[in-house]
């Protein structure tokens, strides 16, 4: 008799369980996906995380395209007076953008045929299709083979692990030698139906390091099965295969800090003390005490944050040790593997690294391990912002070492010769500066609406001013787009001046995918940026930020993703915001209303100094957890109000005089008590989510909003607001 494998015993276990408790809707759920029940997939229409690169300011990622076998991507195989081409297909007319700007490959002449296949950093991304590796590598070659020599450029953006489909399929067009540049989005977002029981095991012993671990083996078995599929395929078409390892910004790209996950029980009220103290003693210059700290956080959520490691990472800076600092930035760029509500940005993560090395080296293909290249070309120091211009996407001074490298490869496979891949590089390979602001200019918006830094925004705003003029008027045009709320984006004018003002890089990376947000951070990057370079966009950007959003003419919602966006919220918290926008009317028990993942939420509004300002709140506690508690209300970082709430909705007026308001932005803040942890309960709920495409709740909830508004109060006599509370009101 055969035993069941222990992992299905556990699973059977917790429908035993589940079964003798009232919730027959996950138990039905369990049983689906255990198999024993036959029913529709549960799964959504789309990933809660993954790929994003094709979202860089805003709009949803592409699908992956449902490869032909008979074509090369978007190229259509085509046979005319008997030789073979490929033609761009009108089918795949939506796809053409994230591919190179080709319409015909042409049948193999007696030209050299280098192949450059991978994904959007071979695709070269905010250069292309002015600028690219493709056309750097052809410049670098042609420099030693002249023009018997073409590179044949199928790398495209968002490319997922179909990588494979494509290297297969891109053999029909007989190169002499193929590179592959890719593993930047190799991810899983969400689990299949036979790991299912795989995941609930690890998460019931282990907890979220659980997932962690077995993300990490899933990617590691679907790599190994792409470089092997494609190194076998390449090998019996006698075609010499060089693999690119990539590098990610370790230095200059910060995932934003986020709460821990359920911990082992009441081990998140520790890890909370533990990061504000490790947080203040690195303000005030106490190394020793922030490493102990940040140690121990460590301990506690064994690197599934970002939060212990970045710390450890600021104070080995602070003492001078490059490696130890190397070391931690790695961890925390691996550490949120595990996450599929991330709204998660592309990166190459150890474990792809390192599976790549390892089998390319059983195949005997060439290497070409692009973080220890930039660690020799940058002489051991970090690599940051000279070598990229996002997390993974390379500057083009990141292009030019990387493809003089593929270049030497390229030149030692097929001739034998030796050239170090320095004596490569050149100032012919450089963009024009016009591209080269206009690029920068996209990274600070890109910066800008993913978390980072002002530091790093205005450094890319200042970049891009001083290559070329022509991005003033940009930036002034951007400011109005953004700011002018009222006016729907394809009516506006400032949209059409930078479409006719900017180059083809504009109309692919920006206008396309751009959404309004009131953008503080980069806003205000811009407009110090311009004052800085002698133009007065401040002055600007203040007058319609009032005349479109002060509280004295219309009501804010402060919900609203675009004043939210401006807040501390979290990516988890804005996946969840987009989620239930995506989702409204197919939600089953889920409200739409803000859940608050951290002890504070702040959120921003606009007004004028002297006008009294109400603020209207709908709150609760979370359903699980404290029955009450105290919230207080601050503004602009003053305390004001506090309050006791519970877990019942409760409505409070809150009457600020107007001496308690300033000019323009106000921030305002709402802190809540520490709820209690129900850690495992919480995350098996969360893995039966997880596993029928629910939104998962790794993260605790400290409190939930379902409205918040601000519009102009009445004049007050005190300067101590005057609270009131409504009714409670019976919301779902």
């Amino acid at each position: 008799m055969n035993r069941p494998p222990e992992v299905l015993k556990s699973f059977a276990n917790r429908m035993a369980h589940v079964a003798l408790s009232d919730d027959a809707v996950q138990m039905l759920r369990l049983m689906r996906l255990s198999g024993f029940l036959k029913g529709p997939n549960q799964h959504s229409d789309q990933p809660l995380g993954g790929d994003v690169v094709t979202d860089v300011f805003g709009g949803s990622p592409d699908k992956p395209l449902q490869w032909n076998p008979g074509n090369v991507g978007i190229w259509e195989r085509k046979i005319e007076n008997g030789k073979v081409s490929f033609v761009r297909s009108r089918e795949t007319m939506k796809e053409w953008h994230l591919w190179a700007n080709v319409g015909r490959i042409e049948a193999k002449g007696t030209k050299t045929r280098v192949l450059l296949l991978g994904e959007s950093v071979a695709r070269g991304y905010l250069y292309d299709p002015e600028y690219n590796p493709a056309s750097v590598l052809q410049t670098i070659l042609e420099s030693h083979f002249g023009s018997e020599i073409e590179v044949i450029d199928v790398a495209r953006t968002s490319l997922h692990f179909e990588i494979s489909e494509v290297a297969l399929g891109a053999l029909q067009l007989e190169p002499d030698i193929a590179i592959i540049f890719a593993g930047n989005n190799w991810s899983v977002t969400e689990p299949q139906p036979s790991e299912i029981a795989e995941i609930d095991e690890a998460l019931s012993k282990e907890g979220i390091t659980g997932i962690k671990r077995i993300m990490e083996e899933q990617i590691a078995r679907k790599g190994r099965r792409v470089v092997n599929d494609i190194a076998s395929a390449y090998e019996s078409h006698g075609v010499p295969l060089i693999w690119m390892v990539p590098e990610y910004d370790l230095v200059d790209w910060r995932d934003p800090f986020t709460n821990a996950p359920y911990l082992a029980e009441n081990a998140n009220v520790e890890w909370l003390m533990l990061l504000d103290q490790a947080r203040q003693a690195l303000r005030e210059g106490d190394i020793y005490s922030a490493k102990e700290r940040a140690l121990r956080m460590l301990e506690i959520d064994h690197g599934v944050t970002v939060a212990a490691l970045y710390i450890l990472a600021d104070c080995s800076h602070q003492l001078n040790d490059v490696e130890s600092e190397r070391k931690y930035l790695e961890l925390a760029r691996d550490a949120t593997i595990w996450d599929s509500t991330r709204a998660g940005m592309p990166r190459c993560y150890s474990v792809t690294q390192e599976l790549i090395r390892t089998e390319a080296r059983r195949h005997k293909n060439q290497l070409i391990d692009v973080p220890g290249l930039f660690k020799e070309h940058l002489q051991g120091e970090l690599p940051g912002r000279r070598l990229f211009l996002d997390y993974c996407h390379m500057s083009s001074e990141g292009i030019q070492v990387a493809m003089a490298a593929a270049a030497s490869e390229v030149i030692r496979t097929l001739t034998q010769v030796e050239t170090p891949w320095q004596m490569l590089m050149g100032d012919h390979l450089v963009p024009s500066r016009e591209i080269e602001a206009e690029a920068s200019f996209l990274a600070a918006i890109h910066h800008g609406h993913w978390w980072q830094s002002y530091e790093i925004v205005r450094h890319y705003c200042s970049r891009a001013l001083s290559m070329s003029a022509h991005v003033t008027d940009l930036m002034l045009d951007y400011i109005e787009l953004q700011t002018r709320y009222s006016v729907p984006m394809r009516m506006s004018e400032s949209e059409d001046r930078m479409l006719t003002l900017g180059s083809p890089l504009i109309r692919r990376y920006f206008l396309g995918t751009n959404s309004k947000r009131l953008d503080k951070v980069l806003l205000d990057a811009i407009a110090d940026a311009l004052a800085e370079a002698g133009i007065d966009g401040r002055q600007r950007l203040d007058h319609v930020r009032c005349e479109e959003h002060s509280v004295r003419f219309a009501e804010t919602n402060l919900l609203d993703y675009y004043y939210a966006s401006s807040g501390n919220q979290s990516p988890q918290e804005v996946a969840w915001m987009v989620w239930t926008q995506q989702y409204k009317g197919r939600l089953s028990y889920e409200g739409e209303y803000h859940r608050a993942l951290w002890p504070e939420s702040i959120f921003v509004f606009v007004s004028e100094a002297g006008c009294p300002v109400r603020l209207s709140l709908t709150c609760r506690l979370p359903r699980s957890g404290l029955n009450d508690g105290v919230i207080s209300i601050v503004l602009n970082g003053r305390p004001q109000v506090e309050t006791l709430i519970g877990k019942g909705w409760s409505s409070w007026e809150i009457e600020f005089p107007g001496e308690t308001v300033r000019d323009g932005l106000n921030e305002v803040s709402v802190n809540w008590p520490i709820p209690q942890f129900s850690s495992r309960a919480e995350l098996e709920k969360a893995t039966v989510n997880l596993c029928t495409g629910r939104f998962p709740d790794f993260y605790p909830i400290f409190g939930e909003i379902h409205s918040f508004t601000a519009s102009q109060g009445q004049q007050v006599l005190s300067n101590v607001p005057v609270v009131q509370e409504e009714a409670a009101v019976e919301l779902a």
